[in-house]
């Protein structure tokens, strides 16, 4: 019997919060492409987080993991517009993805979720950053970014779906809790 109490559990969960954010700042390191079109796998450990975690920790786990990689690892200079955005992220994986109010993982909602990422935050808000910060014209940014972003809609939407669909099967979110 698991004789732990309430505040082990809460450090634990913790611990292995702060697992999943280094993690997903080695996963960070694998991106390639240029400032302006990035290629990474880190949705996938967003997903994790925003799944066993909601959408509270999820956005505090973007905004930690954003300051963390533009200290360690720089790739130009440091904006905090991009923080929020990272927070902004983390919100809507939890939000659309926490296990408490998604016993079952819903395929809609993982739909949305890539959807709203890749269109919503990815497309229009970092183009409108990256237009604010290197003065580039925003129409042939947002038109260069686009068909990224539209090939990476089924790429988070499968991604995610399995990567939750092992997670159940492995019991993984029972272990957490």
């Amino acid at each position: 019997m698991n004789s732990m109490t309430k505040y082990q559990v809460r450090l634990t969960r913790l611990v292995y919060l702060a697992i999943l954010i280094a993690v997903r700042l080695v996963v960070g390191r694998f991106a390639f492409g240029t400032s302006y079109l990035q290629l990474s796998a880190t949705f996938l450990i967003s997903a994790l987080i925003g799944y066993w975690y909601g959408p509270f920790y999820a956005g505090i786990a973007g905004a930690i993991s954003d300051v963390l990689s533009a200290s360690l690892f720089p790739n130009g200079p440091f904006n905090p517009a991009f923080t929020v955005v990272a927070i902004l992220s983390g919100i809507l994986y939890g939000w659309l993805l926490d296990h408490r109010t998604m016993p079952v993982i819903k395929k809609w909602r993982v739909l949305a979720l890539a959807l709203l990422v890749n269109l919503g935050i990815n497309l229009v808000l970092n183009t409108l950053l990256l237009y604010w910060m290197y003065q580039t014209p925003f129409w042939p940014l947002l038109m260069t970014r686009l068909p990224k972003e539209l090939i990476m809609i089924p790429i988070y939407f499968f991604g995610i779906y399995y990567i939750l669909q092992i997670s159940d099967r492995l019991h993984l979110t029972d272990r957490l809790s």
